[in-house]
């Protein structure tokens, strides 16, 4: 069993339920990550994003043993953001996300990222799990430092397009 195995299918916050991705979702996630700002924040979205890389997207959030992702969705169900974990052979589980510009500024990023972190915090393999985020994302640094992830290095970007910025890699540890 690997440890993407062990991960719930669905959690639940206060206001938002992380939930695989859909075939429904598509349009949604389309118009959230086709926005030239994502691509400011994100190491891996392409832009412009097309239905294919929706599709894609949505098909491998699942079915990849190296990815595992979560829609982020609210109250009525719609597509919000997504949340997923990346997993390399040594390393522990390596957190992303993204929400939709629409839903910036209202605490959901944070809300989604202290909920996962809850529903996995006895589960083998997540006593540690890593995050990498640029330093010109003040919003996503307090996220993380709200859900309790540290420094531990200050670094440059090596993703192409952002290579050499500031980047900070960043630590959680189960307590």
């Amino acid at each position: 069993m690997t440890i993407d195995h062990a991960l719930p299918a669905t959690v639940r916050t206060e206001r938002l339920t992380l939930r695989a991705p859909v075939a429904s979702d598509l349009a949604d996630i389309v118009a959230m990550a086709n926005n030239p700002k994502m691509v400011e924040t994100t190491a891996t979205l392409p832009f412009p994003y097309g239905e294919r890389d929706g599709r894609d997207f949505i098909a491998q959030a699942t079915g990849k043993p190296d990815l595992r992702a979560y829609a982020i969705a609210g109250a009525d169900d719609r597509f919000m953001g997504t949340i997923l974990f990346k997993f390399a052979a040594g390393k522990p589980p390596e957190l992303g996300y993204w929400l939709g510009e629409p839903h910036w500024g209202q605490g959901y990023a944070g809300e989604a990222v202290i909920g996962l972190l809850a529903a996995l915090r006895q589960l083998p393999g997540f006593a540690r799990i890593g995050a990498r985020v640029l330093e010109s994302n003040p919003a996503s640094i307090r996220v993380l430092e709200k859900a309790g992830f540290l420094v531990k290095e200050r670094t440059q970007g090596v993703v192409e397009r952002h290579r050499g910025k500031p980047l900070l890699v960043m630590e959680w540890q189960a307590t």
